[in-house]
């Protein structure tokens, strides 16, 4: 078995079983609660649809709260995540699925459409689709200044990829990396299951797998799931860090995914020493690194003010601040882990 599998034995499904929904979490007491909800809620018929819910072995009363809720309705079911990362959560929710189709539900999001599961199955049905790929709208619910700014920066074209799908809007035919997360239960026999070693885009890895295994993927507006985003800067500076990271080990593991765009954060970072450097540098130098981050600075407001209008001065600035820290954090990442060796499947992830 490759190192990247988690080794399960599931019977057979029940033939009436449709949908099982994975709920990867860690310390995710305060969010978890409102998200099953949500999927408790769902207009699908109860006896045809599942929610596993796989710890990562939380410090919070996440666990305290899934069994509560378990208690009361006996379509959630909690798992144990021994090696806490998603990665691994991901692959035990797989392994132990018995729905037709499985999808994936961050537990740190909300579903606006009461109908999303009749939804995924629908598209399933009439496309003939492998995968589904969703929308992901940033949506602020505390309202805090903080995370509308990191919200727009995110969201804006100078903070987000411009080959990702996830704030895409229509009913179409797409690529599966950026976003894909409903599979036919079948496609992890065909692809192979979750890396358990990456910490980060373990889901972006699976997907590339999909596309390059030329599965079929269709997205819809129908199927948004609504994520927060983190509320301070530090918070960001962590979760594209993160990512950072969880990139370059794609690009490690499959050279093709990688893309001229995905060094802009790194060469940004790589750079900081010298425009530090730069009065004693010759002026020439000097003049080419602070030119290049004066522009940044500039599209940075730009971008700012595009993202946030009639959100007032005090959110424009607060977005184009967050620009430098998202982008120094996927840097950071992405250096860290293109020049350190990527964990083996058996140790623990924070």
């Amino acid at each position: 078995m490759p190192s990247s599998a988690v080794p399960a034995s599931v019977a057979a499904p029940p033939a009436t079983l449709e949908v099982t929904v994975v709920v990867p979490v860690r310390n995710e007491g305060t969010h978890i609660e409102a998200v099953l909800g949500d999927l408790l809620a769902q207009r699908f018929p109860p006896e045809r649809m599942e929610v596993l819910v796989v710890d990562g072995r939380s410090t919070d009363d996440t666990r305290a709260r899934v069994e509560g809720v378990a208690a009361r309705d006996a379509r959630v079911r909690l798992l144990d995540n021994p090696r806490r990362r998603s990665s691994a959560a991901r692959a035990i929710g797989a392994a132990a699925a018995c729905g037709r189709f499985v999808a994936y539900v961050d537990g740190h999001c909300r579903i606006p459409s009461p109908t999303l599961l009749a939804d995924m199955v629908d598209l399933f049905e009439r496309t003939g689709a492998d995968c589904l790929a969703r929308p992901q709208p940033l949506v602020a619910a505390g309202g805090g200044r903080g995370a509308r700014a990191i919200a727009a920066a995110r969201t804006s074209p100078f903070g987000h990829s411009t080959a990702s799908e996830i704030y895409r809007d229509g009913e179409r035919r797409t690529s599966p990396v950026s976003s894909g997360a409903m599979y036919r239960r079948d496609v992890f026999a065909r692809v192979g299951p979750f890396d358990v070693t990456f910490d980060a885009c373990e889901d972006v890895e699976l997907n590339t797998r999909v596309e390059q295994a030329g599965l079929v993927t269709w997205t819809s507006d129908r199927l948004a799931v609504a994520y927060e985003p983190r509320a301070t800067y530090g918070a960001l500076f962590r979760q594209m860090a993160r990512y950072g990271l969880g990139r370059a080990r794609l690009h490690r593991k499959h050279p093709s995914s990688f893309t001229v765009e995905s060094l802009v954060p790194a060469a940004f970072v790589a750079g900081l020493p010298a425009l530090a450097a730069a009065p004693g540098l010759p002026r020439v130098v000097t003049a080419v690194v602070a030119g290049g981050y004066a522009l940044y600075a500039l599209l940075a407001l730009g971008f700012a003010v595009a993202a946030t209008r009639g959100l007032g001065m005090a959110t424009t600035l607060r977005t184009a601040l967050a620009f430098p820290v998202l982008h120094a954090g996927l840097g950071v990442g992405y250096l860290r882990g293109r020049f350190t060796p990527a964990p083996s499947a058996s140790e623990g992830g924070a």
